[in-house]
């Protein structure tokens, strides 16, 4: 960051801020409405459902956002302190000044994306409300009529119990990749970026997560026998349990978490099979690397290596039928492509990429 220097501050009109920022502001005038809109929403369907009870295990993700805001935020003032700045708090306030646009998107994203985050959760756990689950049976049959067979027999006849425990730790640290993810959107300094993966992973949750979920809701191999009643993937379940032995798999004991905390508002739960947001984010993961990194080749095959994974091991650990994979990376390269578009015509070619803080 540039230290403190000894120049007039350059004061601006609000008019000359919004007309020179008017269509960057637009850009995330789309995050923060993408963030309101549901939670309306939420609080007028709170009038015809039960919305789930408070869990023990419940935490607001915005709660989480600040609070990582606030720790990245105290890094500045320490590094002044420790490197015996003589006047940290004039320092400061020039920082603030030489990249308030930046920070301001920054403060913008931290807000408003974790919201999104927290209503597309609660839209999940609303599922069973809205549309009873109804479509297992018709992906399980359609599933064996292009395959042959179930999925899972496939996989589980090639990968052993070795690369079974593999997969069942690589998936679960999932949840890692998103907040990972999530938290590199919020701080990017690419503006352009940030709007095209922030916009993305907001649509991804609620196109993807909440609107598709709902209207194609199904529990996934997991919980068939639970809900239907039918004992098609009792094999697949004897055969985790198995692999697990006395310690379990990671996957076994999600599963149990979330049948437990059904009809609480405790944190990750809800069960929607289709679409599947662990490879709709993996994949989404990958196309900001595409993007954002492009002669980073090791880094871009690495991330084609974790989808693949994240893929298999929606299957291979009984979370999802292998078509709920497929919908989901096709829905996020549509929802990729259409972003991209849109942000084109926005933004033009104008859009500059701040300076780092």
């Amino acid at each position: 960051m540039t230290e403190l220097q000894a120049k007039k501050p350059i004061r601006l009109s609000l008019a000359d801020i919004v007309s020179d920022n008017w269509r960057i502001m637009a850009g995330y005038g789309v995050v923060v409405a993408l963030a309101i809109l549901p939670a309306a929403l939420l609080r007028f369907l709170s009038g015809r459902y039960v919305l789930p009870e408070w869990g023990e295990a419940s935490f607001p993700f915005v709660v989480f956002s600040v609070t990582i805001a606030f720790m990245i935020a105290m890094v500045r003032p320490l590094y002044l302190v420790a490197k015996r700045h003589p006047q940290p708090t004039r320092q400061l306030i020039e920082d603030v000044r030489l990249h308030w646009p930046t920070l301001l998107g920054m403060v913008v994203m931290l807000l408003a994306v974790p919201e999104t985050l927290e209503a597309a959760s609660r839209f999940k756990k609303l599922i069973p409300q809205i549309q009873p689950f109804y479509l297992d049976p018709l992906l399980v049959d359609l599933e064996r009529q292009i395959l042959g067979m179930d999925a899972w027999r496939y996989t589980h006849a090639v990968l052993g119990a070795g690369a079974t425990r593999v997969i069942d730790v690589i998936y679960g640290l999932w949840h890692l990749v998103n907040i990972g993810l999530l938290c590199w959107i919020c701080l990017s300094p690419n503006r352009r970026m940030q709007l095209q993966a922030g916009i993305c992973y907001q649509l991804a949750w609620l196109g993807l997560g909440a609107v598709l979920a709902t209207g194609m809701a199904s529990v996934g191999p997991c919980f068939y026998e639970h809900f239907f009643g039918r004992d098609d993937f009792a094999p697949l379940m004897a055969r985790l349990h198995e692999i697990g032995g006395s310690e379990g798999l990671h996957s076994l004991t999600a599963m149990q978490y979330l049948l437990a905390s059904a009809g609480t508002d405790a944190l990750g739960g809800g069960i929607s099979a289709m679409p599947s947001l662990h490879v709709a984010i993996a994949v989404l993961a990958l196309l900001v690397v595409r993007d954002q990194f492009p002669e980073r080749t090791a880094l871009k095959l690495l991330m084609w290596a974790y989808v693949a994974v994240i893929f298999v091991g929606s299957v291979h650990l009984g979370w999802h039928y292998a078509l709920d994979g497929v919908v989901s990376a096709v829905g996020m390269l549509l929802i990729w492509a259409a972003v991209k578009a849109f942000l084109a015509r926005l933004l033009g070619t104008s859009v500059p990429v701040a300076k780092r803080v």
